[in-house]
């Protein structure tokens, strides 16, 4: 029983440190959840990696979600805004939604006045999508797969090994090449009918109009 009890404190005890140290980090700022039972919906909290690491904002993706999309809301303190923080952090919080696999678009709204705002998500790679109001619509969408690309050079390789073994390089080509080019589109497709399952027919982006 005390074994036992020793194993559920170690375990405790790794299961806090991992909660502790569990946050995005660049050169400049880290973001860290401040609930990791809830991480769709609770802050993350932004701060200074370096120094006192001084509290510069938060960013959640609380909201709405869905067909695939995920809203992303971020708020810096007015001393550290327009001073080039915004893209950094939209990027490190889009990069970590897009690791998840039913996760295929991050969307922003932004007041039409907010020029700074619109410019730290067209830097990021956001597309304006609409307006409601006064209320701007922005989103950023995943890449397709490209296993067709990858394949290439798989095959690349699988065509040399086979134009030793059977003595004939065009021919190991062909077969190598062949084969990888089939495996890659079957698969690219596989993740495209799983995608448009998810979100949906994409929306067309439009010109953003000034008022």
């Amino acid at each position: 029983m005390q074994g036992f009890s020793l194993i559920k404190i170690k375990k405790g005890m790794v299961d806090a440190m991992m909660k502790n140290s569990f946050c995005l980090k660049s050169d400049t700022v880290t973001i860290t959840p401040s609930n990791m039972e809830n991480l769709w919906e609770s802050d993350w909290i932004i701060s200074f990696r370096k120094g006192e690491r001084e509290q510069l904002g938060t960013a959640s993706f609380a909201g709405e979600k869905f067909l695939g999309a995920v809203p992303l809301n971020v708020e810096l303190m007015p001393k550290y805004r327009n001073r080039g923080f915004g893209t950094e952090i939209i990027r490190m919080m889009v990069n970590w939604a897009f690791l998840h696999k039913n996760v295929f678009e991050v969307v922003s709204k932004v007041e039409h006045e907010n020029d700074k705002g619109v410019y730290a998500l067209q830097k990021a790679g956001f597309v304006f999508r609409g307006n409601e109001g006064k209320l701007e619509t922005y989103s950023i969408i995943k890449g397709k797969t490209v296993w067709t690309g990858v394949y290439v050079v798989v095959g690349i390789f699988v065509g040399m090994i086979l134009a030793i073994v059977i003595n004939s390089a065009w021919l190991g080509f062909v077969i190598g090449l062949g084969v990888s080019l089939c495996i890659g589109a079957i698969m690219d497709n596989d993740a495209s009918k799983y995608r448009e399952s998810v979100t949906g027919k994409r929306e067309q982006s439009v010109r953003r109009s000034k008022k």
